[in-house]
């Protein structure tokens, strides 16, 4: 492998923000996954799509997909 300081620095950036990217993309699975585990309780107390979709960002479609799991 190519030590970094042999890469041009166009390349050395973008290196460098891998572990930011992977770490944002993980951070916003979990955002993802809870808001459904949270949709999944109201969902079972009888809100509306609606309403769960506006607390929740999840999308009507996404809420409707969870309740018929």
């Amino acid at each position: 492998m190519e030590k970094m300081e042999n890469l041009p620095e166009e390349e050395k950036e973008m290196v460098m923000q891998l572990p930011n990217s992977y770490f944002e993309r993980g951070k916003q699975e979990g955002i993802i996954k809870r808001n459904q585990e949270v949709a999944l309780k109201l969902i079972a107390r009888g809100m509306s799509t609606s309403d769960i979709a506006e607390i929740t960002d999840l999308s009507e479609v996404e809420i409707k997909r969870l309740a018929s799991e």
